[in-house]
């Protein structure tokens, strides 16, 4: 069984949810927008949430993580 928490990055990619289509999403990387399919995102993000790359999926990042940024 795979666990979705493991990540074989080594570093975390973080992204802005900048715009989000039927088909895609615009997410700022790094300062740079990047168009990603909607199926590599979790159904739940919204305008502005901030994401992380799980190695499957672009997830939404909770409040508790962003603090420490």
């Amino acid at each position: 069984m795979m666990n979705q928490q493991q990540n074989s990055c080594k570093i975390k990619r973080i992204g802005i949810v900048l715009e989000v289509k039927e088909d895609r999403v615009l997410l700022e990387i790094e300062g740079k927008p990047v168009t990603v399919p909607r199926s590599k995102t979790e159904e739940a993000i919204a305008l502005d949430d901030r994401v992380h790359w799980s190695g499957t999926l672009w997830v939404k990042i909770e409040e508790e993580e962003v603090k420490d940024r």
